[in-house]
């Protein structure tokens, strides 16, 4: 008898609030290397501000995933970290230094750090083991859908700030846009409250609620050591988007484009001097790009996720890991491209590189979901997440000096080499425990 692999409405529901969130988020988050930079600072402030954001978001997703194991409620911890980030968010465009964005990111991520833990073990709850790989890889689908609608937003802001309402500082209008990311924020919330539903908690016989690694598979412990190595070379995508604006920018391809083209053109020109004509176009350019990122991720994490349910979880992995190294080493020559080649070879680059996360994300919280008892899942993620963000801090710090002092091949070349050497101890060293899998 076939089994029912229809996806659960809560989960559904966390997968629209998520769309909506990456909306908001998305609406920020690629702009920020040319906000860092328009503000007069460059790749180290960026290291620092996503390592610290990162970081603190781990810690408190190993707090919160604890908590809500013991409490046995997960929602209330859920919808409160949706609301502080969406209030914390727009509050970017309201800084004077590029330092003091750390602290309004740092916040934003203490309520991503507040919420995931709880969800993904929400997420585990709703959903049968043999589905779960889809069920993740859905969720990470919806989540990087939100991202496909912001550039076309982002250009209608722009061109009516420019056109309509006469705006011609790049700063200006780079602040209106992080404004606006509040509405699709307050309607995540609103989703959560309305729409996702939490169960009766699961309880294994002679089992209690206090996580220790002990109680875990014992290649939960060793996962979470490779992982950390992984992620000590896997620094903050935003150093894609400053290595892709960097070689673009530089080499004046896009801007020639643009110019040419009709009203993107004219739009383009109103703003006087070239170097800030280029910065327009590079206002336009990052939201695109990203936008494309994740147009691949959203079309392939629901499928390649539920390809782990199928064929196990560490092929996949690896095939992710594997993927990640190879771009990177190709991001690093991104300068070496011809002219004509380096735009079309950034959209390659990313569309591959979405293949990582698609390939991943999934089967990685799937493997963590199996390694513990369902009572413990809250802390399981809370330690998965805390594994990751233990490592971002001191990756995306030492990918920003390697960037500074010694360029982006050498930056580029350390983290595939460190994500090459995981994916080999993944292989040698990480079992996976028996689990039911799809037929």
């Amino acid at each position: 008898m076939k089994k029912k692999t229809i996806i659960p409405s809560t989960v559904i529901a966390l997968g629209v609030t998520s769309f909506l969130t990456d909306v908001s988020s998305e609406m920020i988050y690629p702009l920020i290397p040319l906000f860092v930079s328009t503000l007069g600072s460059g790749a180290l402030i960026l290291g620092v501000i996503e390592g610290v954001a990162e970081t603190t978001a781990s810690m408190l997703k190993l707090l919160s995933g604890t908590w809500s194991d013991r409490s046995g409620k997960r929602k209330p911890l859920v919808l409160a970290g949706y609301i502080l980030s969406s209030l914390m968010r727009p509050l970017i465009g309201a800084v004077s230094a590029a330092w003091q964005i750390v602290i309004i990111r740092m916040m934003d991520r203490v309520g991503k750090g507040i919420r995931t833990a709880p969800r993904d073990a929400l997420i585990a709850q709703a959903t049968p083991a043999g589905m779960r790989g889809k069920a993740y890889g859905f969720h990470r689908a919806m989540d990087h859908a939100g991202a496909m609608t912001v550039p076309i937003f982002a250009l209608a802001v722009i061109m009516t700030l420019v056109l309509a309402a006469g705006r011609r500082d790049t700063l200006q209008i780079l602040r209106w846009t992080f404004a606006l990311a509040l509405v699709p924020g307050i309607l995540a919330a609103l989703t959560i409250v309305f729409f996702v539903k939490e169960g009766q908690a699961e309880k294994t016989p002679g089992s209690s609620r206090r996580f220790s690694p002990k109680s875990a598979d014992p290649g939960f412990m060793r996962f979470l050591a490779v992982l950390v190595l992984f992620t000590l070379g896997n620094s903050s995508d935003a150093f894609l988007l400053f290595r892709a604006r960097e070689a673009i920018h530089q080499s004046g391809i896009l801007f020639d484009w643009v110019r040419k083209t009709p009203l993107l053109g004219e739009t383009v020109c109103a703003f006087g001097s070239p170097e800030k004509q280029k910065q327009v176009v590079d206002i336009l350019f990052l939201p695109l790009i990203w936008s494309f990122f994740h147009l691949v991720k959203s079309s392939f994490s629901t499928s390649l996720g539920s390809l782990s349910d199928r064929v196990g979880r560490k092929p996949v992995i690896t095939a992710g890991w594997g993927i990640y190294a190879a771009v990177y080493i190709c991001f690093a020559f991104l300068d070496a491209f011809p002219r004509n080649l380096q735009v079309p070879a950034t959209f390659v680059l990313f569309a591959v590189y979405a293949l990582f996360y698609a390939f991943s994300e999934g089967a990685e919280k799937a493997l963590v979901s199996e390694m513990v008892v369902p009572e413990r899942r809250g802390a399981a993620f809370g330690l998965y997440h805390f594994s990751i963000g233990l490592a971002a801090l001191p990756a995306s710090i030492l990918f920003g000096l390697l960037y500074s002092r010694f360029g982006a091949r050498i930056a580029f070349g350390t983290g595939a080499g460190l994500a090459l050497i995981a994916m080999i101890l993944l292989g040698i060293w990480i079992r996976e425990p028996e689990r039911e899998r799809m037929g």
